[in-house]
Parts: C-alpha cells; structure tokens; sequence
C-alpha cells in the first residue's frame, strides 16, 4: 500500500476471480433482487479458496491489520505440485490446509489440477499462472517422480540452489512470468536446500464497464481506527448489476471484458470494519449468491502489495504437525521437511481495469536424522570441565550435586 494512504484494505486474489474485502465509502442500498448469478467454477474449489482466503485474512490480521495482499491461488497452486511427493496423511493436511472440508483429498487435487490447467491458459488470456519445481544435485527427483511432474505439468530441473546465479534465475523466471510486477521472490542462496517448488501468476484485464475518469474525485475514506484521508473515488452510475447484501454487509461483483474474472468487493453498510469482523461475510468470497439489483457504486482507487512468510499461519490452520514427519514429503527424497513458504502478491486497480501477481516459493530443507537429535536439560547433578582446546588442559573441573547458588 502507498505510504501516503492511511485507509485500509483487505485483498486475496484467487484462482478465476480475484477478491478484496475493503471499506468502500458511498455503496448503495440493495434493490428489490432479480435473478440470481450463478458459479460457474467448480463450487468446491470456489468455497476452498474463500475459506483459503479468509483463513490466511485471519491468520495475517493480527500482524498487519492495515492491509492484507495474498495469492490463494497461487498457494494452492504450489502447493498441489508438493502434494506430489507426499505421503497420505500429509496430502490430508495440505487438502485441509487448503480450505477443502475433510473427505478425499484425491477430489479436492483433481480440481486443483483442473484449475491449474485452465491458469496455464493460450498466450495472450488475462491470466496466466506457471509452476516449476528446482532439486538440488544432491536430491535429484526419482525416475517416478519426474514422471508424476511431467504428467501434471510441472516442469522440473536440477541445479544448485546454493550458486547465487542459479537463484538470480529463478527470480529472473519470476519477473518474467509476472511482467516484472513480482521482481523476486528468492532473493538469496538456498545453501541447504534440497528442493524449492514455485509458482508465479499475472492477471490484468479491462472492465466490461469501465470507471470513467472525469468523475473520479477526491472522497474521505475511513479506516478501520477512524481516522479519515481523501482518497480518488471512482464512480459508476445507477444500473443493473451483480449485487449482495444483508443487515450488515454489501458487496458488488465487478466483471471484466473476459467475464470468466471478476472482483468482488464487500463493505459494511454502518460504522467501518477491522479485518477480524468481515468474518461472517467471507463466504461472499467465493462469488455465490450475488444478484442482478439496480445500484451505484463508489469504489478507491488503489495499489497495494504484500510479502509474507506464510508457513507459521499455514502451520496454524491445520499444515502442522503432518509436515514435521520426515516421511511427509517423501516422494521428493529422504528426511525433506518444508522450511518456508514465501509469498509476493500485488494489485492495482484504476478505472480502466486492474493488474494483478503473486508469486510463491515453497523451500524444503532436510531433516535432522532421529538418532542425531538430543534433547538436554541440566536439572540434575552434573560434571563439569573447563578446557583449553589448544593445549588439552582442563582449566578448572568439578562436579554440581546439589542446586547451585
């Protein structure tokens, strides 16, 4: 977000239709509701990614309560491609983590794959999405693995994470795949990692009706805490549109030029909101149960961008204690753990239309083998020696038997 802004937003963009939870100054009072408008996505993978979305809102909040930017599509997206390699009960913890309800996870990756497949679209569609997993050469991928990569359209190589060239060209993949919206996601070496899994996306796209920019003007917006700043509002006059609203929430389901994408934006229609009470609305997320209703509409124009390490929110929302196991990831090679999953997401939209980007990298590191791993607490009697290495000399040495003073 622009440091000169002082509102707040909230923002996930997901896998066919981008999202922003946001107080919007000016929404309009609901109409009468004519027919409703339909899901066209699979509707288990849109309820995945609201609650993927909401979850990650929630989890971030606390630390960032003025603005949240994140990719749930291309979180799940990489994480599908880690699913791969993993044993059963790790998969389970993924498709939860994911916002997928308990059951088979096989459906719930067989409809990530699917989606995967649409975002991999033909040059020139509004969006674009691109995965590519990197193995160290000292965990090269399984004869077994690099056909389960090929047939879910990963592309794989092995190079080495630790040679500052080698990151540099990753990110460079990144900028590329991003329109240079997303300019790294690495950043560094991987000196000790065996494996990193990535994915980049890039989406920009006109609106089917577009903002006109002679009646975008200057409006107070006010933040969750109160305070007040002008902000350049644009403005859409009376008309039909895919509209949702209860006693509390209304939000407004914009499409663009390609209907397949859309942005949904929710307010609440009295006092201004902090992110934590959006919750009874984050299902809105998902696109399901908007209306064709007369309204007008005010809606910011605005920048913003996001950068996290998402491993311990994800840890909290079910990831953990599955990925602790050193079997968890087995498919990619022996004793590998998850270490990071780091995210870059942006957004900007103005009254032609909006570009949007995410990058995610999963790292992998190795495990501490069981039978090297001790755990040592000195609550009881105990030896001691003071040593010079140089020489050999024990310095001063003794023993404590009793509590020291």
């Amino acid at each position: 977000m622009q440091s000169q802004r002082r509102f707040s937003f909230v923002f996930a963009a997901a896998l066919a239709t981008a999202w922003v939870v946001c107080p919007v100054a000016g929404a309009a009072e609901s109409a009468p509701p004519a027919a409703s408008i339909p899901v066209k996505a699979d509707p288990i993978l849109a309820e995945s990614q609201a609650r993927l979305a909401w979850s990650l809102v929630e989890q971030l909040a606390p630390a960032s309560p003025n603005s949240i930017n994140i990719s749930p599509a291309s979180l799940a997206s990489a994480f599908s491609v880690v699913a791969l390699g993993s044993d059963p009960a790790m998969r389970q913890a993924i498709a939860k983590t994911l916002g997928f309800a308990a059951g088979d996870s096989a459906a719930a990756f067989d409809a990530l794959g699917r989606a995967r497949a649409m975002l991999a679209a033909e040059p020139g569609a509004l969006a674009q999405s691109a995965d590519r997993v990197v193995f160290s050469p000292d965990n090269p991928p399984s004869s077994e693995m690099q056909a389960l990569l090929t047939q879910n359209g990963a592309p794989f190589s092995v190079e080495d994470l630790s040679k500052p060239e080698v990151v540099a060209g990753i990110d460079a993949w990144v900028k590329q795949v991003t329109k240079g919206v997303i300019p790294e996601i690495l950043g560094g070496p991987l000196p000790n990692s065996p494996l990193v899994v990535l994915n980049a996306l890039h989406f920009k796209g006109k609106w089917r009706e577009a903002f006109d920019p002679k009646i975008t003007s200057p409006s107070p917006f006010t933040g969750f805490d109160g305070k007040k700043a002008d902000v350049a509002m644009m403005r859409q006059p009376m008309a039909e549109r895919a509209y949702r609203a209860d006693e509390k929430f209304v939000g407004v389901d914009l499409p663009f030029e390609d209907e397949r994408f859309s942005l949904v934006v929710v307010t609440t229609r009295d006092k201004p909101a902090a992110a934590k009470d959006f919750a009874a609305a984050s299902d809105w997320l998902s696109g399901a149960k908007f209306m064709r209703q007369r309204g007008d509409l005010a809606l910011p124009r605005f920048k913003i961008t996001g950068r996290y390490e998402l491993l311990p929110a994800l840890d909290a929302m079910g990831l953990a204690p599955e990925r602790a196991s050193p079997k968890a990831l087995a498919g990619f090679g022996p004793g590998i753990l998850l270490a990071q999953v780091l995210q870059r997401a942006s957004i900007e939209v103005n009254e032609e239309g909006a570009e949007a980007a995410a990058a995610t990298a999963i790292v992998a590191m190795r495990a501490v083998p069981h039978d090297e791993s001790l755990h040592m607490v000195v609550d009881k009697p105990f030896l001691f020696a003071l040593r010079d290495r140089a020489s050999g000399l024990i310095l001063v040495a003794g023993y404590v038997g009793q509590p020291p003073q």
